[in-house]
């Protein structure tokens, strides 16, 4: 019988890798990382681990809590960012640790006092995107490991938007993306900045009059990076991977109803864009493809039970929950997260089950879930990207 690690080498990375990808969980993963030194190797590839990634959408990446910017009564242009966690702080989770030791109050920030002079833009793997309300700078920061990215002021003119795309596979991979609306021929611009290189550059325009909806957020998947528009009829892409413009029409069905975008993961194709929506109390995932003429042709692929006695007996049963609007605030980690009126709700997609979260104080504030990069440390040791 041949040796055991001869056996294992003449397997290679890739074959090892197609194994792996196919192991039910992530703890699968760490544990068969454990037998051997070239298993370890084989998973510490970025490319893999990002494949993994998209596979275990419930599990990758941890999902620590949601974050709140809450309004200051005393001074409505400034949001006061507070961290609820999924776990209590007494919890030995190791994401209730990370989110106790975290410094939400940002006062690591570059000149002190916290986030008092930074307005906040947008959150994603972990990390606040910023931007300096005297300086005008931006900064990419991580209050859990108090560690901040100072980026220059944009060189856009009227800026309409903001998106961070963060790659959670590698926590010191981000690009930043600057929307302005063009002066002279009216344009919609896309500035973009990348942790590689620090500085903006101007890398595509789209003949676009609409605006971006009131409160529009980016969202992200597929690599790249959305805004819905006003009216409701369209949706602006941005792609980081062919620095491109794209305007989507939307299904009439999803243009009064909140929704956020599910990266389905390589077995289900890049070029397919899924939404996830909450419609009648029930969840519906619309997968929309291009149709050849520069539009979007869009399918109804997913449907749930339907939610609507449970919420109400969770939240409170003398409260007709008809009377207030159901949104979609997000999709992370597997988990749906839903607001209505002065209640939030949680639904793992993957067995449908529904949870009430914590909604003191919550009734004013934006609500963003927060995420931290997987794998842990050891697969993705300082400078393997991820």
């Amino acid at each position: 019988m041949a040796p055991a690690a001869p056996v294992v080498l003449a397997l290679g990375d890739d074959l090892l890798r197609e194994v792996f990808v196919r192991l039910p969980t992530p703890a699968d993963l760490i544990r068969a990382t454990a037998a051997c030194k070239p298993f370890l190797r084989a998973a510490r590839s970025a490319q893999f681990l990002r494949r993994f990634r998209r596979r275990h959408p419930s599990s990758c990446p941890r999902l620590l809590g949601f974050l709140l910017l809450l309004p200051n009564p005393n001074r409505p242009s400034r949001r006061k960012l507070h961290l609820l966690p999924l776990s209590p702080p007494s919890s030995s989770s190791s994401a209730a640790g990370a989110a106790s030791g975290g410094d939400f109050a940002l006062s690591f920030l570059p000149g002190g006092g916290g986030g008092v002079a930074w307005e906040f833009l947008d959150c994603r793997n972990g990390r606040f995107l910023l931007k300096n309300k005297v300086s005008q700078e931006f900064a990419v920061a991580d209050p859990l490991s108090r560690r901040c990215v100072s980026l220059p002021v944009s060189p856009a003119g009227r800026v309409v938007g903001y998106g961070l795309f963060a790659d959670y596979g590698d926590s010191s991979v981000f690009r930043v993306v600057c929307l302005s609306r063009d002066a002279a021929s009216g344009e919609l611009r896309a500035l973009f900045l990348s942790s590689g290189e620090l500085s903006w550059a101007d890398v595509a325009g789209v003949a676009c009059q609409t605006d971006l909806a009131a409160g529009s957020r980016a969202m992200q998947a597929n690599r790249s990076l959305y805004w819905r528009l006003d009216g409701g009829e369209r949706m602006l892409a941005f792609s980081t991977a062919s620095m491109e413009f794209s305007l989507l029409d939307l299904p009439p069905d999803l243009r009064e109803l909140s929704f956020d975008p599910v990266d389905k993961g390589e077995e289900e194709g890049a070029s397919t864009l899924h939404l996830l929506t909450m419609s009648g109390f029930r969840i519906e995932v619309w997968a929309g493809t291009a149709d050849g003429d520069g539009g979007m042709a869009w399918r109804r692929v997913e449907k749930s039970v339907r939610f609507h006695k449970v919420m109400t007996e969770m939240a409170n049963p003398s409260v007709d929950l008809y009377q207030h609007g159901l949104d979609v605030v997000r999709v992370a980690a597997g988990v749906v997260f839903l607001r209505q009126w002065n209640h939030l709700f949680s639904i793992d997609l993957e067995i449908m089950k529904l949870k009430v979260l914590p909604s003191k104080d919550c009734e004013a504030g934006l609500m963003y879930p927060y995420t931290i990069a997987w794998p842990p440390s050891f697969l993705n040791p300082a400078g393997q990207g991820a």
